[in-house]
């Protein structure tokens, strides 16, 4: 699997099981318009030779961070069932080879005029 092929992977499912708000991946602008949004980047970490022989295989390694904002002020409920839809999503899952570890939250609080959490999904894909 490619890095290109990893991204369309984890992007398309988070389009397709990741509802109620507007997402913006790598590269696109925030939305000004809404109620709240949720940004996705994809990070690479590591790789490395995990066996030997003739065909040996890779592992890549890498994060989903989700920056999840919501609108200041209404407290961090929002924001938090989000954090529960987002780790929903991806504790114990392997999607098309590459498998997701559980998702860490991490509270930021007020951010440019947003509330904001963040979800980290650690993941990991082999290949020959």
């Amino acid at each position: 699997m490619s890095f290109a092929t990893e991204k369309a992977t984890i992007e398309r499912y988070v389009r397709d099981n990741l509802t109620g708000s507007s997402l913006v991946f790598e590269n696109m602008t925030q939305p000004n318009t809404v109620a709240e949004w949720i940004r996705v980047n994809i990070l690479n970490a590591d790789s490395k030779q995990v066996s030997l022989g003739d065909n040996p295989y890779y592992r890549y390694t890498g994060l989903v961070i989700f920056q999840i904002f919501t609108k200041p002020s209404i407290g961090s409920g929002r924001a938090t069932q989000v954090v529960d839809q987002v780790t929903a999503m991806f504790r114990g899952q392997r999607i098309n080879g590459i498998t997701f570890r559980p998702p860490v939250m991490d509270k930021v609080g007020d951010a440019g005029g947003w509330y904001q959490v963040n979800v980290s999904v650690p993941f990991f894909r082999e290949e020959v």
